[in-house]
């Protein structure tokens, strides 16, 4: 789970084909909607948000945006620290850390085609392989570019990892957001 104080800053943008796209994380309640700090809301997962808006003459404007969260009733995810890129076909991939009850922070990403179709659901790069205990700062590994030689997005997210002198580690991979 990811601390309040942490904030939910946005965490990347990238402009391409005319439409700035950005993320971060938020916190949301057991129905998926906003935490707003009232003192009696409970949140009760977060997630991954993204936005695209419009870059013209007239500054930006909003186009659309959406959630990655998990619906769970008991035991969701928590998703947070996302990093997203759009390649030239604008095909859209999203990286970040997610988490839960029974399952260590371990990686994970989410594609949507540029007709704006969504992956099912998250996909996992890799496991967490256990506890994370350094404290409360989490997140400084998350990128995703868009190769330049191909249509290929990366993501370089973080997983816990008690096993390295630092108890973290990266994991690099290239995914296929295909038409």
């Amino acid at each position: 789970q990811v601390p309040g104080h942490l904030g939910s800053r946005l965490m990347m943008a990238v402009i391409r084909n005319g439409y700035l796209w950005t993320c971060h994380h938020v916190g949301l309640d057991s129905a998926g909607g906003n935490y707003d700090g009232v003192p009696s809301w409970t949140v009760t997962r977060s997630a991954v948000q993204w936005f695209r808006l419009p870059v013209g003459a007239g500054g930006l404007t909003y186009s659309s945006h959406g959630r990655i969260y998990d619906a769970a009733s008991s035991h969701p995810y928590w998703f947070h620290f996302p990093s997203l890129n759009v390649n030239a076909a604008g095909n859209v991939l999203l990286g970040y850390s997610g988490s839960k009850a029974t399952e260590y922070i371990g990686a994970f990403y989410q594609g949507r085609k540029a007709n704006g179709s969504w992956m099912t659901r998250p996909g996992l790069v890799q496991a967490g392989r256990g506890a994370y205990t350094a404290g409360t700062r989490w997140g400084d590994y998350s990128a995703t570019s868009a190769d330049p030689a191909s249509s290929s997005l990366w993501t370089v997210q973080e997983y816990a990892d008690p096993s390295h002198e630092l108890p973290w580690g990266t994991w690099i991979t290239s995914i296929a957001v295909n038409p």
